[in-house]
């Protein structure tokens, strides 16, 4: 099984931190084979901001995504740079519904989740709508388990920042059950 993810949205709003808790969640946690790469824009913040994460259970031979099986977008402009790049047919496609509002009917899989207003509303900081968006992913797509990604957050980031994204995993959990 090799699944290949791009995310993407602008720097600032946490793209690269989505790749390496996943990566890292399926790698130290689930004892997967990993590849994570990234790339932002000169700009860091509000520039152009991609992660792309590679899980198999073999060898991975190349670390870049060939033909995306998920696709993650944050912003507008970050969604029409690379929706060229996924099969409308087969990948999961999974955007930002505050901020992604142009998306063409060919898409055959897709989840519109409202993360960025959840983080707002739900967990008083717009910055955790990566974990969101995230745990949104691992909820739909089973790609790791739940508690690996907490797993991961717990490891990487700092005490301060732990609980407000474990209460975005929960959010969207929540989300679902709605």
């Amino acid at each position: 099984m090799r699944k290949e993810i791009k995310l993407a949205g602008f720097g600032g709003q946490g793209i690269i931190l989505m790749g390496v808790l996943l990566a890292q969640a399926a790698g130290y946690f689930e004892d997967k084979e990993v590849a994570q790469t990234q790339s932002y824009g000169p700009e860091a913040r509000g520039g152009a901001c991609r992660a792309e994460v590679v899980i198999s259970d073999e060898l991975i031979d190349y670390t870049k995504t060939l033909n995306p099986d998920i696709f993650v977008a944050m912003s507008q402009p970050a969604f029409d740079k690379y929706i060229n790049d996924i099969n409308p047919e087969t990948a999961e496609v999974f955007v930002d519904k505050t901020l992604v509002t142009n998306i063409p009917e060919t898409i055959k899989h897709l989840h519109r989740i409202p993360a960025t207003k959840l983080a707002e509303e739900k967990c008083g900081n717009k910055m955790v709508a990566n974990t969101i968006m995230l745990a949104a992913l691992v909820k739909q797509t089973n790609l790791i388990t739940i508690e690996a990604l907490k797993s991961a957050i717990v490891n990487q980031l700092p005490p301060k920042m732990q609980d407000i994204n474990l209460k975005a995993i929960d959010t969207a959990l929540d989300y679902y059950k709605q």
